[in-house]
């Protein structure tokens, strides 16, 4: 088990959600359905890389 601090999709959904904020704040809007699409294809090669599962 990996501690859930070394997870590549904790960290990139994390930044994913303060990406979204400051593209808010700053007027650059992309739609729900592009950011979903975006992040899911992230998420997928992420979930096929990972091996470990989390130590919470």
């Amino acid at each position: 088990m990996k501690d859930w601090w070394k997870s590549k999709t904790l960290w990139v959904n994390l930044i994913a959600v303060g990406t979204i904020i400051v593209r808010a704040e700053c007027g650059l809007i992309l739609t729900p359905a592009g950011e979903v699409a975006v992040l899911a294809a992230i998420n997928l090669v992420l979930r096929m890389v990972t091996k470990e599962e989390l130590n919470w």
